[in-house]
């Protein structure tokens, strides 16, 4: 009995395992925050994805400064790269999101139900190589156009994992479409740091030796 008394005052004592989840619980929601504040322009929603998976990574799963601090940093850091990785992203997506919309309204045969798998796997493709090409470009000084070569080499080269990254957003995309108001403030910061689990030893593999010994 007394032993579980002890356990319990650990627990809840500063510095305890309750002090540190309610800290990293706070990390969470202040990040998802930040990432909201960081994308209000819409063009700067790139830097914010990128900033996003770097404080994700280096703060809430390594302890390495504050969410606030890394965030921010990474954000002004990675801004005008991200601009026109954004861009050709977001536009690959709107152009499909739009076909897929014209073609739902007007779908006739198999013709039409053959176009319209065929957009949506290109769709889920620009989404599987979005989640690739922001963590790389909080990882890697590489022109725009090498970020998305390597994002999209690596949604083929890694396609059991790429499958999975495609259900994980599908899943945050459902919730926040369900619930959005309380949820955004926290599935932003939750879904980045669950798909680095899955991220972060493949841009290892692709990182220069140099960095890769620094790691």
């Amino acid at each position: 009995m007394k032993r579980k008394q002890t356990e319990t005052r650990r627990f809840f004592q500063f510095g305890g395992d309750f002090y540190a989840y309610s800290e990293k619980l706070f990390d969470l929601v202040a990040l998802s925050v930040f990432f909201v504040l960081g994308s209000l322009p819409v063009v700067t929603m790139g830097a914010s994805f990128s900033a996003l998976y770097h404080a994700a990574v280096r703060s809430i799963r390594q302890s390495d400064g504050s969410v606030s601090h890394q965030f921010w940093r990474a954000w002004k850091r990675d801004l005008r790269q991200s601009l026109p990785v954004w861009l050709t992203v977001a536009g690959a997506l709107f152009l499909l999101l739009l076909n897929v919309g014209i073609l739902r309204e007007k779908i006739t045969g198999l013709a039409g139900l053959f176009f319209l798998i065929f957009y949506w796997v290109l769709l889920s493709l620009a989404v599987v190589t979005g989640c690739y090409a922001f963590p790389a470009l909080s990882r890697f000084d590489m022109p725009a156009g090498w970020i998305l070569k390597l994002a999209l080499y690596m949604t083929f080269r890694y396609f059991p994992i790429s499958l999975l990254l495609l259900a994980l957003f599908a899943l945050a995309y459902l919730l926040l479409l369900r619930w959005l108001l309380p949820l955004v403030f926290i599935i932003p910061a939750a879904f980045a740091c669950v798909t680095s689990i899955l991220i972060e030893p493949l841009l290892k593999r692709h990182s220069p030796k140099s960095d890769a010994e620094e790691n």
